[in-house]
């Protein structure tokens, strides 16, 4: 078995997405929620309780509807691993916080929306991971209403956390902002009509404090490279949780 010669833990499942529409190119069909939950359950049966088993999950209400047998999938995994991130895709004609902790009047999808989902479903707080983004959504020509919030745009990049300090700063003309009711952070230039969504420090303590208040499992984070080398996010997850 590829779990005892390897020495790991355990497997993580990542699927996207069953049932829906996902990367580009990718098939899809009906029968792959039920298709999903029987994997979950042939893993469970080979590896017994010595090695865990958790998945990926889209945190958008689509999949959280669609995808997945939760009931039937939840008895047999250890963790699902919410990608509370992606929350408006980098294809998205419209801009938005892409992993905003609260829905706002604009945007319905939220790490707080996926996570009360799930636990008014019966999933345990304890088997409920939320997800951390370690690179920042970029649109150009974005209007200057709202400082380009929620406004149609043209995908332009996907850059690490790192970048943000280098290339997206108030010395080269970029605002700096704060969606309270999302718990966002975001920026925007005016004259460039570039249009910034990321995590930072204050929004991922907040993530943080979130899973703390909840008696969540943890959050994971996607991904460690793009994180910076000073004041790294990750720093501030270790110093929040413990």
């Amino acid at each position: 078995m590829a779990c005892k010669k390897l020495g790991v833990d355990g497997i993580d499942l990542d699927w996207e997405y069953p049932a829906i529409k996902g990367f580009p190119g990718h098939l899809y069909k009906k029968e792959d929620r039920t298709h999903f939950t029987s994997l979950v359950q042939q893993l469970r049966k080979k590896l017994g309780n010595r090695y865990e088993i958790s998945f990926a999950a889209g945190a958008f209400t689509e999949y959280l509807t669609e995808s997945i047998d939760w009931p039937k999938v939840m008895e047999q995994v250890d963790r699902v691993n919410l990608m509370t991130y992606d929350l408006v895709n980098g294809y998205s004609p419209i801009t938005g916080h892409h992993t905003a902790l609260y829905a706002t009047p604009d945007l319905s999808e939220s790490t707080d929306n996926a996570v009360s989902y799930l636990l008014k479903l019966g999933v345990p707080a304890n088997k409920i991971v939320i997800g951390a983004a370690f690179y920042a959504r970029v649109w150009q020509h974005a209007g200057p209403y709202r400082n380009g919030l929620y406004q149609p745009a043209k995908p332009k990049a996907t850059v690490g956390i790192s970048a943000i300090d280098a290339f997206y700063t108030t010395r080269q003309g970029y605002l700096d902002l704060w969606d309270d009711i999302a718990k966002a952070p975001y920026r925007y230039h005016r004259e460039k009509k570039i249009f910034v969504t990321y995590d930072n420090a204050k929004s991922v303590r907040l993530k943080c404090e979130y899973v703390r208040e909840k008696q969540l499992a943890g959050i994971m984070f996607w991904q460690i490279r793009l994180d910076k080398r000073m004041g790294s996010l990750l720093d501030v997850i270790n110093r929040s949780l413990w």
